[in-house]
């Protein structure tokens, strides 16, 4: 569809809306009040929910023909205009702000894009904007259309696709919207808020943020927010250090140096020794002590968050060998609040990454280089596969395909770049009193002394010529390892400067932090703070990460909108029910060794150990019968959602309602949770209820959910508190209201 073709003639907008406003307008108020969590309003009629809408090319009204007689796009299929109000959108703001879907008689989804979006001419406060009708949408009469803007939906009209009637009622308590205010007066335009005020964490929004920035909000966690504000609490993060900090090694992490063992174990090397060194027991049982009970939280949700995109699995290290995975967790904490350059690059050198993905001896000799990490760090680790637009969109060719971002000449050539590296010198540790020499997992890789390893030829990488190595400034080793080291660099810096790298990180950080279908708009701002810090610096994700949890569409107390939020992954579902819960933990809860099975493999995610370089689930999951992301779905099935309530009947009502049991050796203190301050509510269900609605569901729980989980309680004996108290956390925490976290 082309521009002109979407703006119609301003005469005929004038003509439409004044008499839309003749016919369908309510009372005038003049007051707008600029509010981030106003909700759009769609205009009807003012009898009915009918929407005000209209084909956009005939100017015709409903039913609305499947595809359209008169083609103005490179498809026949029909657009609609619709008309809103209420709207609070950025400078510069458009289409890409906003989705929509309609309903059928079935209950079906179907998602609708928004094309345009503009302001009716003489009308400013009346926005209208044009969907073009989904693919698979049938003859399907009467449809109810939603639009949503910043993970705010409006009300839902009625609109006839095919034909007229049929279809869903109405939503409970729904109205006819006509035209309301004075339309002349244009809609506040929204600015970027620093959120330095501490009242908007005083609301239910407050609870949110520190769902998506932490582990699961604490009392404390909550009430500091309050005192001081979103920007700055982010500052205090950003200059929170981890739990470890070791600078003669250069040890900046939330996992300790773990001492190097032999590839063989070593005899004797009991239990515990096998325990400690050759399963990821140490750093599974830090990685959750870390996330229950240390300060930086902010830290490990983004480093987490990279572990899930920059993947090395422990079980391809040496089956778990613990020595050779920590460097990378380390590389990673190190990097969480640093330049995406420098992060790209150490993960490029670091050991357990050349192990998992096979840069590690990666050989000229004899034929063609190993091209798996050239493929996986531009498929999955910087660039993505499609050509992107700065807010995440694909780039189309004419025939509407996407355009890919690299080919196999590309790989090729990367590969051939990532030539002549290797494992620095081995180290020396004690084992059982005697010195052995052990594979040095723990440096960043070098380049390796026999240069017959190096591809030293000519090479071209996103149209950048890489001179070949010749001549008498290519005869030592010491030059042809300066050229290696130079091409290297080069290379990652064409990606970290590529154009897509910007949008690519920024979308895999919202799946993590905030939500899995973020608007492009959405995405395209975090996309410029990666570009521009705001002080000329690329790739500063302090920078990125402050602009994900302080744009508009993370914020705010109402987030209505069926398409926001993300399921919660099984580790997250537990660390946000202890937090709250004020559990005192050992940790032992995602390790799998003898006596302490993982809690979280059952549900299907293995933490540190995901099955493929793809992670935990598919990036790129659709949720089935949806065109809508949930990656987190993709591990979700009959087997893991009753594993799930299985978690949380254990922690709830297993060993007498004590928690999780201690069973030394290997899990030596077990799990119990505190839950007294709702446990002092529970004379009054509805109190009770009320309490984990707030706290765990920042108010979105359902007056059907609320109704029947306040019935279940009063069955129970007011003479059992802690009965009614385990029970109403368990029917709450085991919904799927409460599971996707929005």
């Amino acid at each position: 569809m082309t521009i002109s073709r979407r703006r119609l003639p301003k005469r005929f907008l004038r003509f439409i809306c004044v008499a839309l406003l003749g016919a369908v307008g309510g009372a005038i108020s003049t007051t707008h009040a600029a509010n981030p969590n106003k909700a759009p309003v769609l205009i009807s009629d003012s009898s009915s929910t009918r929407a005000v809408a209209l084909e956009s090319v005939t100017l015709k009204g409903e039913p609305f023909p499947l595809t359209s007689t008169v083609q103005f796009s490179s498809d026949t299929r029909t657009r609609i205009c619709i008309f809103a109000m209420n709207l609070e959108l950025f400078a510069g703001e458009g289409a890409n702000a906003f989705s929509a879907d309609v309903q059928d008689a079935a209950g079906k989804l179907y998602s609708l894009k928004v094309e345009y979006k503009g302001a009716v001419p003489g009308f400013p406060g009346l926005t209208m904007l044009i969907v073009r009708l989904a693919d698979d949408l049938g003859d399907a009469g009467d449809v109810l259309l939603r639009l949503s803007l910043h993970g705010v939906s409006s009300n839902r009209v009625r609109v006839a696709v095919g034909h007229t009637g049929g279809g869903p009622a109405d939503d409970p308590g729904s109205a006819p919207t006509p035209v309301f205010g004075d339309p002349t007066v244009p809609d506040p335009v929204a600015t970027p808020n620093p959120y330095s005020d501490p009242s908007f964490a005083s609301g239910a929004d407050g609870i949110r943020f520190l769902e998506q920035a932490t582990w699961g909000p604490t009392d404390a966690d909550l009430n500091h927010v309050r005192s001081i504000g979103y920007s700055s609490w982010i500052d205090e993060q950003f200059n929170t250090p981890p739990l470890f900090v070791d600078a003669p090694s250069n040890l900046f992490s939330n996992y300790p140096a773990i001492p190097l063992y032999p590839i063989n174990q070593p005899s004797p090397c009991d239990p515990t020794c096998v325990r400690d060194n050759y399963t990821l027991y140490l750093l599974q049982k830090q990685f959750m002590t870390n996330a229950l009970t240390q300060q930086d939280q902010l830290r490990q949700r983004v480093a987490f968050a990279i572990h899930q995109f920059i993947v090395v699995a422990g079980a391809q290290l040496n089956n778990n060998e613990t020595s050779w995975f920590a460097p990378y967790l380390q590389t990673i904490d190190r990097n969480a609040f640093g330049n995406f350059r420098t992060l790209l690059f150490d993960v490029t050198l670091n050991p357990g990454m050349g192990e998992y993905l096979n840069m590690r001896g990666n050989s000229a000799a004899g034929g063609t280089p190993n091209e798996n990490y050239a493929r996986e760090i531009m498929q999955l680790f910087s660039i993505g596969v499609d050509t992107l637009n700065q807010d995440g969109t694909p780039v189309l060719d004419a025939q509407g395909n996407r355009v890919a971002s690299y080919d196999q000449s590309t790989i090729s050539n990367l590969a051939r770049i990532f030539t002549g590296w290797n494992l620095g010198p081995n180290k020396t540790t004690v084992i059982n009193g005697v010195s052995t020499s052990v594979t040095n997992y723990l440096d960043p890789m070098i380049l390796m002394n026999n240069t017959n390893t190096y591809d030293l030829g000519q090479k071209t990488f996103f149209g950048v010529n890489f001179p070949a190595c010749t001549g008498a400034s290519c005869t030592t080793t010491a030059q042809k390892q300066a050229y290696k080291v130079a091409e290297l660099n080069t290379a990652i810096d064409l990606l970290y400067n590529h154009a897509n790298t910007g949008p690519f990180v920024c979308t895999q950080l919202i799946h993590q932090l905030v939500t899995s279908n973020p608007s492009p708009a959405y995405v395209g701002r975090c996309a410029a703070a990666f570009a521009n810090s705001g002080s000329g610096v690329r790739g500063d994700l302090k920078a990125v990460i402050r602009t994900i949890l302080l744009d508009i569409e993370a914020r705010g107390d109402l987030k209505n909108d069926p398409a926001y939020g993300h399921l919660r992954e099984p580790v997250l579902l537990m660390t946000h029910l202890l937090r709250d819960l004020h559990a005192t933990s050992d940790g032992v809860l995602v390790t799998n060794v003898s006596g302490a099975a993982s809690f979280t493999i059952p549900m299907g995610q293995n933490v540190f150990n995901p099955p493929t370089v793809f992670s935990y689930y598919p990036a790129d999951y659709l949720l089935p019968g949806t065109i809508l992301f949930g990656p987190e779905f993709g591990i979700l099935d009959t087997s893991s959602t009753y594993q799930r309530t299985n978690f949380l009947n254990t922690l709830l009502f297993g060993n007498g309602g004590n928690g999780i049991a201690a069973n030394p050796p290997n899990r030596p203190g077990g799990t119990q949770l505190n839950y007294s301050s709702y446990q002092a509510l529970a004379g009054n269900p509805q109190s009770l209820v009320d309490a984990l609605n707030t706290r765990l569901m920042h108010g979105t729980m359902s007056s059907a959910m609320t109704a029947n989980i306040v019935a279940t309680v009063n069955g129970i004996a007011s003479s059992d508190p802690a009965g009614r108290t385990r029970t109403a956390i368990y029917l709450v925490a085991s919904s799927a209201q409460y599971q996707v976290e929005r």
